[in-house]
C-alpha cells in the first residue's frame, strides 16, 4: 500500500541527523501531508520534494455550532467575566509573559477580564527545573498587580473540556516567541470554534489569520497586544464579526473535511499505483556513471565474496562459493569497459580470480563450496556453477583488465573448454552457449567452439519443441530459476549459427516468459516467483521474487533487442531493471545507498538479507543496460 506520512513539523534548518531521518521518510512516502502551505514550501526548497508528492491538509478540529460564550462561562464559574485563553504545554517559547505584561492596562479598561493559562508544564522543563518557570510567571503577575486576573490551570485537559473552555473564551491568544511553528493544533481548534484570535506572526498564524480572520502582532510586543485585545474587548460587534469570519474560514479543518481530504488523497495514491501499468522508465533515461561497489566491498575479503548475508553482514557460517565469486569476477571484467575504473577494483578483482583459480580441478570441474576456514566442502560443483565460472573466464579474457589477468583467463579457459561437453544440464548449456559465442576467437579453437555451440543449441531447441504446448512455450514442464538465460542462449545461438528458426523460437519463448513475468493489474515486472517452480506446490501466486530473475531478464531482453533490432525489447529490459528500484508489486526499492541489494521480495516485504547472488544482480543488471543503452 502507499505510505502517507503526516508531518506536524517540517524543519527549515535540520541537523545532519534530522535531515537523514527526513530524507528517509521522503523516500518511503508516496504522499507527505503538511498542515500549512509554509510546510510545503520548506519541503520543496530545503528537501527537494516535488509538488506531486505533497498534500496540504489542515490540522483537524472539532465541528460544533457557533454559540454564545455565556452558557459555557456559567458552566465553568466564569459568569460575568471576559476571558482570554492560551492553551498548551507551558514553556518559555509560548510567550505568556507578553500577555501578562499587557494585563495591567487591559484590566484597567476591563476590570472583569481573566486570562486563562491552560496546560501542564512541558515535561522537558519539568526535568530540568521543575515548576520554576510557572512560579516566575505567577511572580510576574503579582509584581504587576494582576494576579487576580490570571488563572493557571496546571493539568492535562481532554478534548471535550478544552472545547468547552474555548467556547467560553472571548479572545484566544497565541503569543509565541518564534516564527518557526508550522502547526498549532490549539489555534486550529480556536478558529474552528469561532474564537477571535490575537497572535504573533509564526508561520501557521500568518496563514490562518490572513484576510481579517484574526489579528497579528509583532513578537514580544506587549503594547501591540494591549491595543489589539483592548480594541476587541471594547466592541462586541467587532468580536462577533471576527468570530464569524474565523468560523467560516476554518471549515476545511473540521474533522469530517480533513478525513475526506485524506480519503481522496489515499484513493488517488492507490489509483496512481494501479495506473503505473505503466511507464517503466524510458530506455534512454539517464543512468549513474558508476554503480556503487561499497556493498560488494563490505561482503568481500582477501579470500573472495561471502556467499550469504546476515542482513548487511557477511554470514560466515556459509563461507564462500565459486558461483558467486565467478559472478563478482564477471562484474569486474565488464566494468573494465567503462572509465575510470571504480576505486578498489584491482584488489577485489584479484581476490575473485584467485578463488576461481583455486576452485579448478584438473579432473574437469570447479569445486563450489568453501567454508570460512578455507576448507573445500565438495569435490566438484554443479554443472550450472561450472558453466557460470567458465563464463567469468571469458569475461576476463575479453576485458580491459591487466594483461596478466587476461592471459590467466585465456589459459585456464582453454583447459576448461575441453570438459564443457560433459555438463549437460539445461541452464548449464544455456550459459555455456552465451560464453562460447562471446569467447569465440579468444579462447579455444574456433571450429571446436562452433561445434559445441551447434550441439548445445540443437539440444535447447529440441527441448523447447518437446515441451511446448498451447499456452506453454517453454523448454521444460515448469519454470525454475534463472529462466531467461535459456531463450537468450537460443536467440544468440541462432544468430551465431545463422539458424533463423532458433532466433524465431527463442524470441517466442522469451516473449512468453516476459508475459508470465508481468503483474497483470499494474504491468510492472514480476520475476517468476519461487512458489511457481513446482506448480503442484504453489503456496503464493506472487512470491518469493528474487533478483537473479531480474538480472537474467534484463540481459536476455537486451540480447533480443540486439538480434531482432526491435527496441521494444529494450523497454522490456528497462522494466525488469526498474524492478530493483521500486517498480514492483510491493513498491519497494531493494537497493541501499551503498549499492547493496536485498535478497528479494516476500509477501511481507523485503527479505532484508543481502547475499552475494542478489547483491551482484543489481550492478550486473545496471551495467548491461549501461553498455547497451
Amino acid at each position: 500500500m502507499p505510505i502517507v506520512t503526516t508531518l506536524h513539523t517540517v524543519l527549515a534548518r535540520p541537523t545532519p541527523e534530522q535531515r537523514r531521518v527526513m530524507e528517509g521518510l521522503i523516500r518511503l512516502s508516496t504522499t507527505l501531508v503538511t498542515m500549512a502551505r509554509k510546510g510545503a514550501e520548506i519541503l520543496k526548497t530545503v528537501y527537494g520534494v516535488p509538488d506531486g508528492q505533497i498534500a496540504v491538509v489542515p490540522h483537524g478540529a472539532p465541528s460544533r455550532p457557533l454559540r454564545d460564550t455565556a452558557a459555557f462561562k456559567d458552566r465553568m464559574g466564569l459568569s460575568g467575566r471576559r476571558t482570554l485563553t492560551t492553551f498548551g504545554l507551558l514553556s518559555p517559547n509560548k510567550g505568556v509573559e507578553t500577555v501578562i505584561a499587557a494585563l495591567p492596562e487591559l484590566a484597567r479598561q476591563a476590570p472583569d477580564l481573566v486570562y486563562l493559562v491552560i496546560g501542564a508544564t512541558h515535561p522537558h522543563l519539568i526535568r530540568h527545573e521543575g515548576e520554576a518557570y510557572r512560579e516566575r510567571l505567577k511572580a510576574m503577575a503579582r509584581d504587576l498587580g494582576v494576579e487576580d486576573h490570571v488563572r493557571f490551570i496546571d493539568r492535562f485537559i481532554g478534548d471535550d473540556e478544552l472545547i468547552d473552555i474555548l467556547q467560553a473564551t472571548d479572545i484566544y491568544v497565541t503569543p509565541y516567541l518564534t516564527e518557526a511553528q508550522i502547526t498549532s493544533g490549539t489555534l486550529s481548534y480556536a478558529l474552528a470554534l469561532g474564537r477571535p484570535v490575537v497572535s504573533t506572526p509564526y508561520w501557521h498564524a500568518v496563514e490562518a489569520l490572513s484576510g481579517g480572520v484574526g489579528i497579528v502582532c509583532p513578537f514580544q510586543d506587549a503594547a501591540a497586544f494591549t491595543a489589539a485585545i483592548a480594541g476587541l474587548l471594547a466592541s462586541e460587534g467587532r468580536r462577533a464579526e471576527m468570530s464569524l469570519r474565523a468560523y467560516e474560514a476554518a471549515r476545511p479543518s473540521r474533522w469530517s473535511a480533513v478525513a475526506e481530504a485524506y480519503i481522496q488523497r489515499a484513493e488517488a495514491d492507490v489509483q496512481t499505483r494501479i495506473d503505473e501499468k505503466t511507464k517503466p522508465g524510458t530506455v534512454d533515461a539517464a543512468l549513474p556513471a558508476q554503480p556503487p561497489l561499497a556493498a560488494l566491498a563490505r561482503m568481500s575479503d582477501d579470500c573472495g565474496v561471502a556467499q550469504h548475508g546476515a542482513l548487511r553482514l557477511p554470514d560466515r557460517r556459509h563461507g564462500y562459493c565459486v558461483d558467486d565469486n565467478a559472478r563478482a569476477l564477471s562484474l569486474m571484467a565488464r566494468l573494465s569497459h567503462l572509465a575510470p575504473p571504480p576505486p578498489g577494483r584491482e584488489a577485489m578483482t584479484r581476490a575473485y580470480a584467485a578463488f576461481v583459480n583455486h576452485a579448478w580441478l584438473p579432473e574437469g570441474r570447479f569445486r563450489n563450496f568453501m567454508a570460512y576456514d578455507r576448507r573445500w566442502l565438495d569435490e566438484g560443483g554443479s554443472d550450472d556453477a561450472c558453466a557460470r565460472t567458465f563464463e567469468s573466464l571469458i569475461d576476463v579474457a575479453r576485458s580491459n583488465l591487466s594483461a596478466d589477468l587476461r592471459q590467466w583467463a585465456c589459459d585456464l579457459g582453454g583447459r576448461v573448454l575441453a570438459h564443457v561437453a560433459r555438463w549437460p544440464t539445461l541452464r548449464a548449456r544455456a550459459v555455456l552457449t552465451r560464453a562460447l559465442i562471446r569467447g569465440c576467437g579468444v579462447v579455444g579453437d574456433e571450429q571446436a567452439v562452433r561445434g559445441l555451440a551447434r550441439d548445445f543449441c540443437a539440444d535447447l531447441h529440441a527441448r523447447l519443441r518437446h515441451f511446448t504446448r498451447p499456452g506453454h512455450v517453454w523448454f521444460e514442464p515448469e519454470l525454475s530459476y534463472d529462466n531467461a538465460r535459456i531463450p537468450e542462449a537460443l536467440i544468440l545461438g541462432g544468430r551465431f549459427l545463422s539458424e533463423g528458426d532458433y532466433v524465431r523460437d527463442g524470441l517466442a519463448a522469451l516473449r512468453s516468459l516476459m508475459q508470465v513475468q508481468t503483474h497483470a493489474p499494474t504491468g510492472v515486472f514480476m520475476p517468476a516467483p519461487t512458489s511457481r517452480f513446482d506448480v503442484q506446490g504453489q503456496d503464493h501466486p506472487l512470491y518469493d521474487q528474487q533478483p537473479i530473475e531480474a538480472l537474467a531478464s534484463v540481459e536476455a531482453c537486451l540480447s533480443a533487442a540486439q538480434v531482432s533490432g526491435d527496441d521494444g525489447w529494450k523497454a522490456e529490459a528497462r522494466r525488469a531493471l526498474d524492478w530493483f528500484t521500486g517498480r514492483n508489486t510491493q513498491h519497494l526499492s531493494l537497493i541501499d545507498e551503498d549499492g547493496g541489494c536485498c535478497d528479494g521480495l516476500t509477501p511481507n516485504g523485503r527479505n532484508e538479507n543481502q547475499g552475494a547472488e542478489s547483491l551482484l544482480a543489481w550492478p550486473l543488471s545496471w551495467l548491461a543496460m549501461r553498455l547497451n543503452a
